[in-house]
């Protein structure tokens, strides 16, 4: 084995290589008003979500990846001759302040519905894409061609996932950003379709232009479209300047929520659509961005009963009878901005804002509202791969979504952490 100079190890073979790379993120803070942290839950608390009036407490303590996720991955290529190599990555995320891998469906598991009632009893959950699999991130094989573009298969992120990885102003962060802390704006309304299993993407890039498409096989007997979705995708990157959109239809997509009866967990059956629109431009030492979203809640195109699941993420599934959401359309925007400056080569501060709006939907059951959400960082870099960090967010949650007499008015979370890439 050879320890590379990117800092991953590595080993090389007549025109191969396999790769070992990773991200160790922790960072020390405090939530103002949360329940106690979850050691299963991937960010381990939630800075980024309304919390009900009876959530009175803070908690401080160890959290997990303020920033990025602590990950670990293998990766490799083959030179399969004529400007084509077969890839492929596997990669697993996990909790470095607990050591268990990153499991939302385990802290949902654990949980019931909250109440004032069985509130000091409850921890920290929330739905997500990452639930306990073993390779949580990503796990895809395919070809890649110098002129032809790349294809791969398995599972894999959605096309806006790498538009708000890339055009956040604060890194994404996932303590400190909700567009980095919730895959529901990249998942398009849902976070469990921030990773599409059973999927084939294609990505290829001609000069300064890109494009990207995506299918999800549904794989249900006798329905050869329960399950399924596309995501397309195209930008422009040149001179720091870059544009990016991408356009999703999912169906039958399953958001996991707390059970009455601890171990099982519930389901609500959607299908979604989803656009977004984003761009940057980079001008000596400053980058501004900004990015635009709105995702749709449908009635689903499949009942429940007929994709013949009775569990989920290895946990009993609490209401099967009773998952495929009912109602009017629920339409909400995001908006966001901001940027960051390095003032030196190894600091860098960056600022941003988000405007989350829920809008009425007909029959009332979704209301209007905003969530102001501020995030700064302050980032120093010893070197290329560790670096220190501090980073706070402070939320206000308003409109007839979020009354007062149910909800907090604001939240804060401030932190300090550690990371280092390998």
């Amino acid at each position: 084995m050879l320890f590379a100079a990117n800092g991953a190890f590595a080993q090389s073979t007549n025109g191969s290589s396999v790769e070992l790379y990773g991200v160790l993120d922790a960072a020390v803070g405090t939530v103002n008003h949360s329940l106690s942290a979850d050691p299963n839950f991937p960010a381990t608390v939630n800075p980024a979500s309304p919390t009900k009036t009876f959530v009175s407490n803070s908690v401080s303590g160890l959290f997990n990846s303020g920033i990025t996720p602590s990950r670990f991955g293998i990766r490799g290529t083959e030179d399969l001759g004529g400007g084509v190599k077969a890839i492929f990555t596997l990669e697993d995320l996990f909790n470095i302040n607990s050591g268990t891998v990153s499991n939302a469906a385990a802290s949902l598991a654990n949980n019931r519905p909250l109440t004032a009632a069985n509130a000091a009893s409850s921890t920290v959950s929330a739905n997500s894409s990452v639930n306990g699999q073993l390779f949580s991130g990503q796990a895809f094989v395919g070809l890649s061609d110098s002129s032809m573009g790349t294809v791969t298969l398995g599972r894999q992120l959605v096309p806006m996932a790498a538009i708000t990885a890339n055009y956040d102003a604060v890194q994404n962060a996932q303590l400190f950003s909700p567009l980095g802390f919730s895959g529901t704006y990249a998942g398009g309304g849902v976070s469990e379709d921030k990773r599409a299993d059973n999927s084939v993407k294609y990505t290829n890039k001609f000069g300064d232009f890109n494009v990207v498409g995506l299918y999800k096989f549904g794989q249900v007997a006798g329905n050869s479209s329960a399950g399924t979705g596309y995501s397309v995708g195209a930008g422009y990157e040149a001179n720091g300047f870059g544009i990016q959109a991408a356009y999703e239809d999912f169906k039958d997509v399953l958001r996991t929520s707390n059970s009455a009866v601890i171990g099982d967990i519930n389901v609500t059956n959607f299908d979604t659509t989803a656009y977004m629109i984003a761009g940057k431009y980079a001008f000596g030492d400053a980058k501004v961005v900004a990015g635009y979203e709105s995702f749709k809640l449908k009635a689903p195109s499949t009942s429940f009963a007929n994709l013949g699941l009775s569990a989920i993420y290895g946990y009993q599934i609490g209401n099967p009878l009773a998952g495929d959401f009912t109602g009017a359309d629920q339409t909400t925007d995001v908006v966001w901005a901001g940027g960051d400056y390095n003032f030196t080569p190894a600091f860098n501060l960056a600022v941003g804002f988000y405007d989350i709006q829920p809008k009425a939907s007909s029959d009332s059951k979704q209301l209007d509202g905003n969530v102001y959400e501020y995030s700064l960082i302050a980032d120093y870099h010893f070197t290329k791969r560790t670096d220190v960090y501090a980073g706070m967010m402070y939320s206000q949650f308003k409109g007839n979504q979020y009354p007062s007499a149910t909800y907090n008015t604001s939240n804060y979370i401030y932190a300090v952490g550690l990371r280092t890439k390998f």
